[in-house]
């Protein structure tokens, strides 16, 4: 693959990414509402159980030739989203939607550092800058909210560490394994797991007070938070890197933040803009940077008559 056609997947890839962060931002008001009536364990077991179920008949061929270590893979990236969506529902219980958004977006922080962690690899300059431009546009979307830390919130953060990991996983993972097989096996684990949870700690009665909410929710998540968007991340990280990835869904606090004030009267002010462009910029950083890195890359700088040699890949 050359570099031309690489960076038109990259980009691709990025901009799948920005439509998953929509459909995420856009369901912490619908799961706020739904949490309301349905226990959150219930909510994520039928949430997954189902996207896994659905997806499973389109894919057999390829879930059937798996070997096990991509689905010892996808059970590992699994637990990480089952872990991170957990913490992060259970949470919702005790703190806003918008704040939820900041809390879980602070992962743009902790990938960078994760992943050098994990691979020995700095990612750049540039990772690290463009995270903390992202963090502090987040704090500014959300600085109305972030007036103290309960316990709701404490249970975001430890979120937002497993959402890191999970992403980090993901870009470990799906170079050598099947996308699809892994996406399907996260999907699944997530939801068993659920269910046992549901299970042991929660009402067996699942409360259908608003059966038209609740599966509507239910639905919403399904196709297109779910299925649509962990098949598309999975798929997209293997053409982006995880310092890309998380950048672009740190956007799914924007929208949280978005439809917060659309469907629940939270204010959206000029200092929530303020943190909506310094996230944009965050991302941009990110998206130009191979660009720049080519543009130096072509050409030697003479400097007092002696010539210097271009920028190299890890100078950015």
């Amino acid at each position: 693959m050359n570099e031309q056609t690489a960076g038109k997947k990259t980009i691709l890839a990025d901009l799948s990414l920005f439509f998953v962060a929509i459909f995420w931002g856009s369901n912490f008001v619908i799961m706020k509402e739904a949490l309301e009536i349905i226990e959150p364990f219930t909510y994520l077991g039928l949430r997954f159980t189902l996207a896994a179920l659905l997806l499973a008949p389109f894919f057999w061929k390829r879930l059937a030739g798996a070997g096990l270590s991509d689905y010892l893979a996808g059970g590992l990236i699994g637990l990480f989203l089952f872990g991170g969506f957990a913490l992060q529902t259970v949470g919702l219980l005790y703190t806003t939607p918008a704040k939820s958004g900041f809390i879980t977006g602070t992962a743009v922080v902790i990938v960078p550092f994760m992943y050098y962690f994990v691979t020995r690899r700095s990612p750049g300059w540039w990772a690290y800058l463009g995270g903390i431009m992202a963090a502090a546009g987040l704090y500014m979307l959300s600085a109305d909210e972030v007036t103290g830390f309960n316990f709701g919130d404490g249970l975001t953060l430890l979120c937002a560490f497993l959402f890191a990991a999970h992403l980090i996983a993901i870009a470990v993972y799906v170079r050598r394994c099947d996308p699809i097989v892994l996406a399907v096996t996260q999907i699944a684990f997530t939801g068993l797991a659920s269910f046992l949870v549901a299970f042991i700690f929660e009402p067996t009665a699942v409360m259908l007070d608003q059966p038209v909410l609740i599966w509507g929710a239910i639905v919403y998540a399904v196709v297109f938070c779910t299925i649509g968007a962990f098949v598309t991340q999975t798929i997209a990280q293997r053409y982006t890197p995880p310092t890309h990835a998380v950048l672009i869904l740190s956007l799914e606090a924007v929208f949280a933040g978005l439809f917060s004030y659309l469907f629940w009267n939270e204010l959206f002010t000029a200092r929530k803009l303020s943190g909506v462009v310094l996230i944009f910029a965050g991302i941009l950083l990110a998206e130009m940077r191979p660009f720049l890195a080519a543009k130096f890359s072509e050409k030697r700088v003479v400097l007092v008559g002696k010539e210097v040699p271009p920028f190299q890949k890890g100078d950015l």
